[in-house]
């Protein structure tokens, strides 16, 4: 077996090592790319059924691991959530000799093994329809009649027993994706899906609002995960300024200071995973913060940090910026405290004069992305990364303008030349604004249509 194994390992790596993809015809790379899917089903069954047997002999727990999914997603660089799955999905085509026999042969990869397992479990008098099902649809469609099956095995069993069953089987899980992407995955009841979704929806159709107001488009999907966020994140009262959570951040000195991580330093937030120091001091804003300052060889210092604006000067901010100061904007739903004019990071103080309330999107862009702010009350100028700007059209009306504030920073020069936009505040004379506080994490520019602000720049 050990021979065999490894004549076939080399043989492979033979032919793939010494393949030119580029040399070939069409008709001939059409037939490998058929050969290589081929050998990838026999590779993830002969993988599966071997997983099954670590986790059944339990030798999994030689290496440290509590439970075999956590082996197996360390062996082959998948999640738990998937490796769990294909465990399952194992177990049941164990008990389904047909569902076993077309999987050992390669006929099906192992997601299509996931979603027949999971029918099949169901009602296995189905198992020869479905097979017939992905052997002429692709899996979008097997998909569908795997979930008309279950749908039809489930109204057969009684609504206390299924609702007890899904209900002892509810789950949440988070995990990062390589490229630092948070994923979260979850199983419960149609009763409490149903609760969730009410107040989501809701808060999603609000964002929405905002979002239109401001001249942004963005998916459904996005708006949901931002009502997601904003709805568990919110744990008082918009008018308690108070620190609203405990964030851990784990950062180097050097990179604390630089404002950006080089090879083999750390900024990141324990259980959670690697950020960059533009996000770490972001999340500042929205409670004490306990920074860990470490150097190569020892922990140079604990602080906690907090930002909360003092409520006199919350309330003069709330009157003075009724919407997402950007021109253009008009947001009035959960703005966020930008320090404008020097960051908090850098010793900005929680003064009136440095701060501003801007919508979570623009918030995100001058944080992140390269923009900044420019300019006070009445005179607002969004400055795009590029240099284009726009500034404000109208101010208020001369009763309820609020008086311009001197910035904390002593300007050096403002806008000008083709960059501004002819329609800036006309007949007004404002003070020179300051250089923008630039902040760039390396972010490419966002896509035309959350830049429409910059549309008529000419």
């Amino acid at each position: 077996m050990c021979e065999t194994r490894d004549e076939l390992e080399q043989s492979l790596s033979r032919l793939v090592g010494g393949l030119d993809a580029a040399s070939l015809r069409g008709a001939d790379a059409k037939a490998l790319v058929g050969f290589f899917s081929r050998v990838e089903h026999l590779a993830a069954a002969g993988k599966a059924l071997c997983a099954l047997r670590v986790l059944r002999t339990g030798v999994f727990e030689l290496d440290g691991h509590a439970h075999g999914a956590s082996w197996l997603a360390e062996q082959t660089g998948d999640s738990i959530g998937e490796a769990s799955s294909l465990l399952e999905a194992t177990g049941t085509a164990e008990s389904l000799p047909e569902l076993k026999e077309a999987f050992c042969s390669g006929e099906l990869s192992s997601s299509q093994l996931k979603h027949l397992a999971g029918a099949a479990a169901l009602d296995p008098g189905s198992l020869p329809g479905l097979l017939d099902t992905a052997r002429v649809e692709d899996l979008s469609g097997l998909k569908r009649r795997c979930a008309q099956v279950r749908s039809a095995a489930l109204s057969k069993e009684d609504e206390a027993a299924r609702t007890s069953r899904i209900y002892s089987q509810r789950r949440l899980r988070t995990w990062i994706e390589p490229d630092g992407t948070f994923r979260l995955d979850a199983r419960l009841t149609t009763d409490q899906g149903a609760r969730l979704l009410g107040p989501l929806n809701k808060e999603a159709d609000r964002i929405f609002k905002d979002a239109r107001r401001s001249g942004r488009k963005e998916r459904h999907e996005a708006y949901l995960l931002d009502s997601l966020v904003a709805l568990v994140t919110r744990t008082c009262d918009a008018s308690n300024n108070g620190p609203k959570a405990l964030v851990h951040v784990r950062v180097d000195i050097e990179a604390l200071r630089r404002g950006s991580t080089f090879p083999g330093e750390v900024c990141e937030i324990p259980g959670v995973g690697p950020i960059s120091v533009a996000t770490a001091r972001d999340l500042l804003g929205d409670g004490l913060a306990k920074v860990l300052i470490t150097s190569a060889t020892d922990v140079y210092s604990i602080c906690n940090l907090g930002r909360a604006v003092p409520a006199k000067v919350m309330s003069a901010l709330i009157e003075r910026d009724r919407c997402c100061v950007v021109p253009g904007c008009g947001a009035t739903y959960r703005l966020e405290v930008d320090h404008r004019v020097v960051p908090f990071a850098s010793g900005g103080p929680t003064e009136l004069a440095n701060l501003a309330r801007l919508c979570h999107h623009h918030h995100f862009l001058r944080t992140h992305e390269g923009y900044s702010l420019e300019g006070g009350p009445g005179a607002w100028v969004w400055i795009h990364p590029d240099g284009r700007s726009k500034a404000q059209g109208v101010g208020p009306p001369p009763e309820k303008a609020a008086t311009p504030v001197t910035p904390a920073t002593p300007a050096t020069s403002g806008p000008s030349g083709p960059s501004s936009f002819p329609e800036s505040s006309p007949g007004a004379e404002p003070d020179p604004p300051p250089e923008p506080e630039r902040h760039s994490s390396g972010v490419a520019p966002p896509p035309a249509e959350q830049s429409s602000l910059f549309a008529s720049v000419t």
